[in-house]
């Protein structure tokens, strides 16, 4: 069976293809403010799938639920703009920033459309903010739960699941009450978060410290000498083959314009902007813009297009076209949601919904033979 859902906020489609991809979602309508963003999430759509068009340039809060989405989708999903949450935003004005407001807009699109789950997905800072924990979401889960819907929030680090990227954010999981209550009474599962692979690896592995840039290491034994399952969790393991990257689209960058490219030590990323990433590290939070660069380990450039999206466990089959200015492109990455964990999100999802279609057929067939003997005893 496949599930139709409404995606909101739509983005490059990173999200979206952690759905589609376990080919039990289908994407029928979306919506997103930005052409480029839009432009990139249907033309990956089309090329993996075949369908037209189905992302709109449209203003979320223009969007009359009723009208003008269509009717029929089990699902909504989608992650309301964070900047007016982010830590990294010095104002961080919240709810009441023009881009904060949108987690309202949100909720009234699930409150008109009634869809049986719904996933939402924001920054850490919703939840580890104090403001933004008391404005915003705790009386968004208030008002879902209002809605008829039981709901569950966690923060999600990506590293915790084999990406190498140390990256929380807040997810929101809902389902329309009556569907966990009927699988509790048949005896199946709710919805359960996707077990991490490790468990706080910052911690429990050792990690190198800086090195001068240009510092020569065997990386074979350098890997070798690695813990077991650490090296997953490294750069090096995602972006240290330069003849693999090569073959792929989108192995493109800005040109180096500053000293810094061959100053900066390897693995010094506790600065604001110019961070150079280390290869038998992680990568802190993808992230550009702002001033934000993020430097090749060993090379004196920024991070490419390729890189910034294997950091963000995209595969390798999606790729931007060419004429998306590249500012655009990393805007997207950065804004997006790790693939690899939206579509471990969506299979529990995913689980959910189809037990609670064996349910309701269990209990439909209980009802069909408990009629069928009471006809024949009453013949």
């Amino acid at each position: 069976m496949t599930y139709p859902v409404i995606s909101l906020f739509s983005g490059a489609g990173f999200l979206d293809l952690g759905f589609t991809e376990t080919h039990a979602f289908s994407i029928i309508w979306g919506t997103e403010l930005i052409k480029q963003f839009a432009q990139s999430n249907n033309y990956n759509m089309r090329q993996r799938y075949g369908h037209p068009d189905r992302i709109i340039t449209g203003d979320v809060t223009q969007i009359d639920p009723i009208k003008d989405i269509p009717k029929g989708a089990v699902g909504i999903i989608g992650g309301p703009p964070c900047q007016d949450y982010s830590i990294g935003n010095a104002n961080s004005p919240g709810v009441e920033g023009d881009r904060g407001k949108l987690v309202w807009d949100f909720l009234d699109k699930i409150e008109k459309l009634k869809p049986d789950f719904f996933l939402f997905e924001n920054v850490e800072a919703l939840y580890k903010t104090k403001k933004h924990r008391i404005q915003a979401l705790n009386p968004l889960i208030d008002k879902f739960e209002e809605l008829g819907y039981e709901v569950q929030f966690k923060v999600l680090n990506t590293l915790n699941y084999g990406i190498p990227q140390d990256r929380s954010r807040v997810f929101i999981v809902g389902f329309r009450k009556y569907i966990p209550i009927t699988l509790r009474q048949r005896g199946f599962e709710t919805f359960k978060w996707p077990a991490p692979v490790y468990q706080d690896p910052k911690k429990s592995f050792e990690w190198p410290d800086t090195w001068e840039i240009g510092t020569e290491v065997s990386e074979a034994d350098y890997i070798a000498n690695l813990a077991p399952d650490q090296y997953q969790l490294t750069i090096h393991s995602v972006i240290g083959n330069q003849n693999e990257l090569l073959q792929l689209p989108n192995h493109v960058s800005f040109n180096p314009y500053s000293q810094r490219f061959f100053t900066v030590l390897e693995g010094d990323v506790k600065r604001k902007s110019f961070k150079r990433l280390h290869r038998f590290r992680y990568s802190p939070t993808v992230a550009y813009g702002n001033n934000e660069v993020h430097l090749h380990p060993t090379l004196p450039r920024r991070l490419t297009v390729r890189e910034a999206l294997r950091l963000q466990s995209v595969p390798d089959w999606y790729h931007f076209e060419e004429d998306i200015p590249l500012d655009k492109m990393f805007k997207m990455i950065s804004n997006g949601v790790a693939y690899k964990l939206a579509n471990l999100l969506a299979e529990e999802i995913r689980t959910v919904l189809d037990n609670y279609n064996i349910a309701v057929q269990e209990r439909t067939e209980k009802i069909r033979l408990t009629n069928e003997t009471i006809n024949k005893n009453s013949v």
